[in-house]
């Protein structure tokens, strides 16, 4: 068997059309629209790898594979494995997307591939379908479309549907898009600071990989930033449709990143599954000196005015917006009906508006993306659990910076309002009005007398 050394894309385009699915019994519909992606030729090519024992099942999945179109249209590359023992030589040395693994092995031992998707969670990702006659065993571990299993009495088809289910989530898209993008971002960094490298003097090994680390880590988030192009590197990377730099992605760090609560954690209430965010400074948290923590209400944005009011009104008004009128045209009653429900949802998508544009001292939008809805903070509304009652909460994502930063800074606009009586503003008006014009006067009467 010959590896095929990774390397850039080749000539060829396919045109894909790229849906995503949650694909388990809890299955999360994600609002996006379909993307048709002008995919060019990866090299290697789409890659499956077969890990079975049993020569006739390999072959007929093997020359299944290879007569199908799973792989965004055409068909993937196909390394058949006969051992278990060779299977991670093999996914360690190949470029893989998908992974098909039989449970029992030549052996016997009925947990052959678990221990193959518990070496390959530590080593690498890459989407995997169980192909098995001992379904009950790997049957806990599926989440589709990572981890999906097919038994063997089931009609090879099923199976084929399978790895076309894993490459249509998009995860094979996404891993290579990522992995050319840290490539080439590495590449152009490690060049680039070659120029400068002796004037990093006598710092040891350790001090100067935690300043490379350092700064590609804020070369690979300032390129998200960037237009055009040199946004995403690499052949695939390229061929995505790029997002706007406002996009959900840029505020949620799902999951989130270490163990421990940190300030603009958003988390979910076990008993209520009420979303709250973490508003308790970073410092406080990290020295364990918080014994109550700070939360705000993050509720579901219909629920809260004036979307909950809108979300009556608009249906309304978009059901007859475009009704025709009868002959004569509407009487006086219906025309007074359809001209508030206009302007009633024209003021309350203004209002809403303003919200989502971050215009509003009270208010915050949190956007839907992935599991998380669409949600509205409410810097008044306030919690403080103690250390112990935290443990009713779940992380169920980060905010990244500036994020927290905002809400901090806005809570604490919030609270530290000043309130003052209203002046008379007319009053005052009027009062410097008979001035300028008693001023006028006496200027004139100078004039004259002159």
């Amino acid at each position: 068997m010959s590896a095929i050394a990774d390397g850039v894309a080749g000539e060829g385009v396919t045109e894909v059309d790229y849906a995503v699915d949650g694909g388990n019994d809890d299955d999360v519909e994600l609002d996006i629209p379909d993307l048709t992606i002008a995919l060019p030729e990866p090299s290697p090519e789409w890659t499956v790898v077969i890990v079975e024992d049993n020569e006739d099942f390999r072959k007929d999945v093997e020359d299944q594979l290879r007569r199908s179109d799973v792989a965004y249209g055409r068909a993937p590359r196909v390394i058949p494995v006969a051992e278990f023992s060779q299977a991670e030589e093999v996914l360690s040395a190949q470029t893989v997307d998908v992974v098909i693994l039989d449970v029992r092995d030549d052996e016997g031992r009925d947990d052959a591939g678990e221990l193959i998707l518990d070496n390959l969670k530590s080593t690498r990702f890459v989407p995997v379908v169980f192909y098995t006659a001992y379904t009950e065993r790997v049957e806990p571990l599926a989440q589709p479309p990572v981890v999906q299993v097919v038994g063997k009495e089931e009609h090879t088809d099923v199976l084929i549907n399978a790895v076309k289910a894993a490459f249509d989530s998009g995860l094979p898209i996404a891993v290579r898009g990522l992995a050319d993008h840290v490539r080439e971002v590495t590449r152009e960094y490690l060049w680039d600071i070659s120029k400068q490298w002796a004037s990093l003097g006598n710092y040891d090994a350790e001090e100067k990989t935690t300043f490379l680390i350092a700064r590609l880590t804020r070369s690979l988030e300032l390129t998200l930033s960037l237009d055009g192009e040199d946004r995403l590197r690499g052949p695939v990377g390229r061929a995505l449709e790029l997002p706007s730099n406002w996009h959900p992605s840029r505020i949620y760090v799902i999951p989130p990143i270490g163990d421990n609560f940190d300030t603009g954690d958003l988390l979910l209430h076990a008993d209520t599954q009420r979303y709250w965010v973490q508003l308790t400074p970073g410092c406080d948290l990290a020295n364990g000196k918080a014994d109550r923590h700070l939360l705000v209400a993050a509720s579901p944005l219909l629920e809260v005015d004036p979307f909950r009011a809108w979300s009556v009104i608009e249906p309304e008004w978009r059901s007859i917006e475009k009704t025709i009128p009868p002959r004569g045209g509407w009487n006086p009653e219906e025309k007074e009906r359809r001209m508030k429900l206009k302007k009633n949802s024209s003021e309350l998508r203004a209002e809403s508006r303003r919200i989502i544009l971050g215009r509003h001292d009270r208010y915050f939008h949190l956007p839907q993306f992935f599991t998380v809805p669409d949600l509205l903070i409410d810097l008044q509304h306030v919690k403080t659990p103690t250390e112990s009652e935290m443990g009713e909460y779940a992380r169920i994502s980060g905010l990244a910076s500036p994020w927290p930063q905002v809400l901090v800074n806005r809570y604490n606009r919030q609270t530290g309002r000043m309130g003052f009586d209203d002046p008379d503003a007319d009053a005052v008006l009027e009062r410097i009005s008979r001035d300028m014009i008693k001023r006028r006067g006496e200027v004139s009467k100078g004039r004259v007398s002159e």
